[in-house]
């Protein structure tokens, strides 16, 4: 059973060289702005921004999937035409993945424009963002079918596999677009979409003639992903809100929806000025999300988990992905009066 398991896993890769390559993505999205969203940087109160998230999924497996991401961004000129204004950030982040050390390094950098609609607490903001991607694969590490003997593999066997190094850079270019507004003190509402990798870059490790996409063209090429995705943080007293929220993505035929709330509750403590955030979430019928964020000083640390509950179970035991993040909003002058109220929210 054991080796026929290893035979299996081995046409599952054989089956993912020859696919549409699809993109990471993180529970907790809205923890990583840039890059859900190029139009979302420097969409914010306060003069400066940074983060981290990490993502470690399916663990329960002998190569789990494992992803680093950082993000920093910032107003770069304010007061044109008004209370418009134009922000940059950088956004890096590294997948690493499977048997073979799939690595998706990618440096993006972005800039965008915050047009104010009559009034500075309603915004339409359009992004772009372009930079450079890097895949590389570790082919020592992978064990091909005819490689099998028909009782293990042998390493030392020639693979004969068609392939033409190990490494994959490409330029990448995102666009987005979104609207920010504050309705009252205890309604505001986001909404964007974006649209990535508009230059659809081909990118495979084997020789091109060797590999077809699903319109019958040789080559394999990174498929278009879009994005849309809403927030709204309705307050129902001076410390209590809800915040619900919707993620849809499409790519190369794959989907994937998220809806979910978190409740937040500010605890009015002059020792421990904190937010405390509980949510819940779900992604098409594949997993449950749970989470938990604080924020505190300027600083949100969240925490969540995708418990799995799809047919893949069997092989994870119901494990999913592990997620944190960490952003610290930076005000150079201070932004939240005394009699604070929560639906204005930092991130």
């Amino acid at each position: 059973m054991p080796k026929f398991n290893k035979l299996l896993l081995v046409v599952f890769l054989l089956a993912g060289f020859r696919s549409y390559a699809q993109d990471i993505h993180f529970s907790q999205f809205n923890a990583a702005p840039l890059a859900l969203n190029p139009a979302l940087t420097g969409n914010y109160a306060c003069d400066w921004r940074a983060g981290l998230n990490y993502r470690n999924q399916w663990n329960s497996i002998p190569a789990p999937y494992v992803t680093y991401s950082a993000f920093a961004d910032m107003p770069i000129v304010q007061g044109i035409r008004g209370n418009d204004k134009l922000a940059a950030g950088l956004l890096l982040y590294n997948d690493v993945s499977g048997d073979g050390n799939l690595s998706n390094l990618s440096v993006l950098a972005s800039v965008a424009y915050h047009l104010a609609l009559g009034s500075p607490s309603h915004y339409l903001s359009l992004g772009l963002q372009g930079g450079m991607m890097q895949k590389s694969l570790d082919w020592n590490n992978l064990l091909f079918g005819n490689q099998f003997d028909g009782v293990d593999f042998n390493s030392a066997t020639p693979n004969f596999e068609p392939y033409t190094g190990d490494n994959i850079l490409n330029a990448d270019l995102n666009v987005g677009l979104t609207y920010k507004g504050q309705f009252s003190q205890n309604f505001s509402l986001e909404v964007g979409g974006a649209s990535n990798h508009l230059l659809t870059p081909g990118e495979s490790f084997l020789s091109a003639d060797t590999i077809t996409d699903r319109d019958g063209t040789i080559g394999n090429e990174l498929g278009m992903r879009y994005v849309g995705h809403m927030r709204a943080i309705i307050g129902f007293t001076k410390d209590l809100s809800l915040l619900p929220t919707v993620l849809y993505q499409t790519q190369s035929g794959a989907q994937e929806m998220v809806l979910g709330a978190d409740l937040g509750y500010f605890l009015r403590n002059p020792n421990f000025p904190a937010t405390i955030y509980v949510g819940l979430y779900t992604r098409n019928g594949d997993a449950l999300i749970p989470s938990i964020a604080m924020d505190y000083k300027n600083f949100k640390l969240g925490i969540s988990y995708d418990v799995n509950t799809s047919g893949l179970d069997v092989a994870t035991n119901g494990r999913g992905g592990f997620e944190i993040s960490l952003v610290y909003t930076g005000c150079i002058l201070p932004v939240v009066p005394e009699n604070y109220v929560l639906p204005c929210p930092r991130y």
